[in-house]
């Protein structure tokens, strides 16, 4: 067996499991995640649920003698610390007691840090629903944080890199001026004594963008993976659950490449149906041996880090209701462990060398990873606009294509703000489309603003006079954002840009579109409104008439993923790559739902919608084209992804029909009758 310095392995760990007066108050008396954990059922054939813990049972970590079996069974296996969840809200902490009474006690010896969990804490369990406790930011309480902190800081057991303690942030983009705060936090810990901070960006909603330098932080840390292949299957659309396959995922992860200090990890697995019984995210395929595949390869990843910054993170100890956990449960008892064991090479000291299996070589991901989601720099775009998340999805595929000053971005409708000033920090040059004086041709836009985006002749002569004033330069991409939508037809305006690009070299195109989620028409055929063809039945409450979208008196072309690429591959474009923005799942178009209906009426109509457009829950649709070759044109090569056969309205009609009936949902007259209150 041969000899190395390993990474040193720090477990993500959840201090939830105690009773604390809050959840109570939201949940129940005496309400812990073990009630959710217990009734968890499975949705499909070999789906493993629920997850019961095994030798450790349904603990309580008010009890010291239950962190200190914790600890001894993570050193015996490898793990040289644990990454406590830490919740502080404008100096309000929750689940405070458990590492409270780890730091006043100095039990059990074993390491650990801190992660922020900075989001507001919702009904919703990810964001989404009721805010229970709102997050506020200031900088005052920058100043007060960072005090608190310094407690755990000065303590032995806290992990250091080079001296630095190590402070994990979750979501640093929700933060108003990071900038501002991570300052604040390394000048005050400076004056108590610290030679600075260790500060990490955790990927849980993807990658920073820009790098964590653009943050104020130091590095980033793999999280759970974003992609990996869909497995469809009857049951995930009913509630609107979403199943990948695990091996795929880290697949996925295992190829990532980013320009700055990341610190990887490996997920044990992830299954959150416990939790939400509609729109779940589910890995099938994780077990022990696969998880260890993934553990030995990301081992391998790290050989040559220099020790002092060799990490690598687990996802996760015990976050049991997400069916992530390395403690024993009572399908796989400790197998989990041993894998981590048999990696990692058992109980070794903080850093220093261990044991470990000769790691599997590290193969090239077999998967085109799509877009990871781009967060939101703080005061780059306005808060909650749709238009502006697909715009920043857009850049963060034009920022995985291009690189250095010299590659331009021409943006064909330069309206959202923030868009110019994230392309140049990007390094990027930012060119607007211009109308030169004298060049339109007259017509009549379609809408304001869009000049001749409707004339393609008028396009071309623009384009021409920007280049031949020295304005264009070197373009690498076209960005679109809500463009296509808003035109009479987008046909002549794909096929100019088309043109055009085949002519300059073939720089790509990136368009953005608001995805057509039949959530309304979905409630409609439940209350019995049924039109011959699928598409009648006049406005459908949201602005939907005769299959065209109304937005301020005119009518806009509705799309979904097929329609796009359709449109796209018929005007000489090929599709590269896709990215969703902003799944809605029961918000979004269906907001107030939960609220209003049955459940099971809930799950139907999330049922309906998902069979009129697989990717019913997508907010917006992000596609990156390239010119197809020359005589391809209307035969453009398609994106390599899962995709629903939905077949004839009369089969889709049957198949809905069907569902209505076995979930007890007529669609006779009482339902027509009901019909109002529906909508």
């Amino acid at each position: 067996t041969p000899h190395a310095t390993r990474p040193r392995a720090l477990a993500f760990y959840l201090p939830q499991f105690h009773p604390i007066p809050e959840n109570d108050e939201w949940w129940g008396k005496g309400f812990t995640e073990w009630r959710n954990v217990a009734r968890a059922r499975p949705l499909f054939p070999g789906h493993y649920q629920p997850h019961l813990p095994g030798e450790l049972g349904y603990y309580d970590l008010r009890v010291p003698e239950v962190r200190e079996a914790q600890a001894a069974l993570a050193r015996e296996h490898g793990i040289d610390g644990f990454v406590y969840y830490h919740y502080w809200f404008h100096g309000r902490r929750l689940l405070e007691r458990p590492f409270d009474e780890v730091l006043a006690s100095g039990r059990p010896d074993f390491p650990f840090a801190l992660c922020w969990s900075n989001e507001p804490w919702t009904r919703g369990w990810d964001q989404r629903g009721t805010v229970l406790v709102p997050q506020r930011f200031s900088p005052g309480d920058d100043l007060d944080h960072i005090r608190w902190l310094a407690t755990a800081f000065g303590d032995d057991r806290y992990v250091k890199i080079d001296g630095r303690p190590l402070f994990l942030v979750y979501r640093p983009a929700l933060l108003p001026d990071p900038l501002r705060t991570t300052d604040t936090w390394r000048a005050e810990a400076q004056r108590l004594g610290f030679p600075d901070l260790y500060l990490c960006w955790v990927e849980s909603w993807g990658p920073p963008p820009g790098g964590p330098q653009a943050f104020g932080l130091d590095a980033s840390v793999g999280f759970m993976p974003l992609e990996g292949r869909r497995v469809y299957s009857p049951y995930d659309g009913l509630r609107g659950h979403r199943v990948f396959d695990y091996v795929s995922a880290y697949e996925v992860e295992l190829g990532r490449r980013q320009p700055w200090k990341r610190f990887p990890s490996a997920m044990v697995s992830w299954d959150n149906s416990a939790r939400r019984q509609r729109g779940a995210r589910l890995y099938t395929g994780a077990t022990p041996d696969a998880y260890g595949d993934w553990l030995r390869r990301t081992v391998a990843l790290t050989a040559g880090v220099r020790a002092g910054e060799n990490l690598l993170f687990l996802l996760a100890w015990n976050e049991w209701a997400e069916g992530n956990h390395l403690e024993p449960d009572e399908r796989y008892g400790r197998a989990y462990l041993e894998v981590t064991r048999s990696v990692l090479g058992g109980p070794a000291p903080f850093g220093g060398p261990a044991p470990f299996g000769g790691p599997a070589p590290v193969g090239e991901s077999r998967l085109v990873a799509a877009l990871d989601p781009v967060p939101v720099r703080p005061g780059a775009v306005p808060t909650g606009s749709r238009r502006a998340e697909a715009a920043l999805h857009a850049i963060g595929l034009i920022e995985s294509r291009l690189r250095g000053p010299g590659s331009a971005v021409l943006d064909l409708h330069p309206v959202v703000a923030g868009v110019a000033e994230r392309v140049a920090a990007s390094g990027l040059r930012y060119v607007p489309l211009q109308v030169p004086d004298g060049s339109s041709s007259g017509r009549q836009p379609t809408r304001p603003g869009f000049g001749m985006l409707d004339d393609p002749v008028a396009l071309t002569r623009a384009l021409a006079d920007m280049e031949g004033s020295g304005l264009l330069g070197d373009v690498g991409v076209v960005l679109a954002v809500d463009v296509l939508h808003r035109l009479a037809s987008p046909e002549p305006l794909l096929s100019a840009i088309s043109d055009w690009s085949r002519a300059r070299g073939s720089p790509s195109l990136i368009v953005t579109t608001p995805n057509l989620t039949h959530v309304d028409r979905a409630r409609e055929l439940l209350v019995g409104w049924w039109g011959e063809d699928g598409v009648e039945g006049g406005d459908n409450g949201d602005g939907v008439e005769g299959g065209g979208l109304s937005d301020g008196g005119e009518p806009l072309l509705l799309f979904d993923r097929r329609s796009l690429e359709s449109a796209c591959t018929g005007t000489g474009w090929a599709v590269t790559r896709w990215a969703e923005v902003a799944r809605l799942h029961a918000g979004g178009a269906a907001a107030g739902l939960d609220e209003a209906l049955p459940e099971v009426m809930v799950a139907a109509i999330q049922a309906v919608a998902q069979t009129l457009n697989p990717d019913w829950a997508v907010d917006h649709l992000v596609v990156e084209l390239a010119p197809a070759p020359a005589g391809d044109r209307g035969r453009g090569a398609r994106v390599d992804t899962e995709r629903h056969r939905t077949g004839s309205w009369a089969d889709q009609r049957r198949s809905l029909e069907a569902f209505v009936a076995s979930v007890g949902a007529l669609t006779g007259e009482s339902n027509r009758r009901a019909g109002p209150s529906l909508r």
